[in-house]
């Protein structure tokens, strides 16, 4: 069933001049990774990822969405088939984790006919989103003070200041109320989740604990500390590279940084892994950002992968690096 709702979210996305990018194309093992396709637009950029119960969500996935979104600047596309009871609901919105999930339905009703959810799925009832602003203006045009509408609703006068100033969302029949008396669904406020905020945080320094190094990764991780490079490895995450790289002077650095720098890792005394070195190419292409593969000494490099252009660096050239000049310097003079 997931295989085929992406197939319909790729054609959807396609057809409104979407580029998208789905990694089952490496490979015909099942997708284990924090998206099932990336879709990017103008400058803005979308992590798609299906999920067939939103209650029943793998916490490292959810983690991981979150770190992706922050390191690409890019946003999740959540859809969800079911929650523990039934089927989601067309034209709403589940928040789970602090994810907005939705259905295919919703999703195509957004794309193809500018239909944006207005309502937000909630234990005990769902709500609505109002545009404060304009129930305030629709009321005072039609000479109905708070007091009066609130005794209308049967409600308080605080809580229609609430709904004005969207301190507090209506339920839905309450929301309906308020559209018959002032005689509008103007109030309504469409959700744009191609423009939903997101307030993710995650420190780029903070190592994560579950994180098991070979002796080769630990002495590269070493490495680049003495350099004064922070790693941040997903060895264990559904994240398709390695680790990502980022100057221990954080804070110094503008958007056209060089950071942060995407890395695949060989395994030790094994070939290259060209799924994650093809993963590689398609962030670079795709992101625009820098990347680089760091393999062991004795490793062969196919000649198919040196046709493309990621910088695959030997260890003992790591090695002989100094400072974080030098290490930008290795990487730019290897891709060239």
């Amino acid at each position: 069933m997931t295989g085929t709702i992406l197939e319909k979210i790729d054609n959807l996305l396609k057809n409104a001049n979407f580029e998208t990018f789905i990694l089952d194309h490496f490979t015909n093992k099942k997708n284990k990774f924090c998206f099932d396709l990336l879709v990017k637009k103008d400058n803005n950029i979308f992590s798609v990822k299906i999920f067939p119960n939103i209650d029943n969500l793998n916490p490292d996935i959810i983690n991981d969405i979150k770190t992706l979104s922050l390191l690409l600047k890019s946003k999740p596309i959540l859809i969800g088939i079911k929650n523990r009871y039934q089927d989601l609901e067309d034209n709403t919105i589940y928040i789970r984790e602090g994810l907005p999930f939705i259905t295919l339905t919703t999703l195509e009703n957004i794309i193809n006919k500018g239909l944006f959810p207005n309502i937000l799925a909630r234990r005990g009832g769902s709500v609505m989103f109002l545009n404060g602003n304009t129930m305030k203006l629709l009321r005072e045009k039609c000479l109905i003070s708070r007091k009066e509408l609130s005794e209308l609703l049967c409600v308080t006068k605080r809580t229609i200041c609430a709904y004005e100033n969207e301190n507090m969302r209506p339920s839905e029949e309450i929301a309906n109320k308020i559209s018959e008396i002032l005689d509008s669904k103007e109030i309504f406020r469409n959700v744009n989740l191609f423009e939903w905020n997101f307030n993710f945080e995650f420190d780029q320094k903070e190592p994560r604990e579950d994180v098991d190094l070979s002796p080769f990764e630990t002495h590269l991780k070493e490495v680049l500390d003495d350099i004064g490079v922070c790693s941040y490895w997903y060895k264990k995450s559904s994240i398709p590279f390695k680790l990502s790289l980022y100057s221990d002077l954080m804070g110094t650095h503008d958007e056209n940084s060089f950071y942060p720098l995407f890395s695949g890792v060989s395994e030790e005394d094994k070939k290259i892994n060209e799924l994650s070195f093809k993963c590689l190419k398609m962030f670079t292409e795709l992101f625009q950002r820098n990347s680089i593969f760091i393999v062991n000494n004795n490793i062969k490099i196919p000649d198919s992968l040196k046709k493309i252009k990621i910088p695959i660096v030997r260890i003992k050239n790591i090695e002989k690096v100094d400072d974080e000049a030098e290490f930008i310097d290795l990487i730019q003079e290897s891709g060239s």
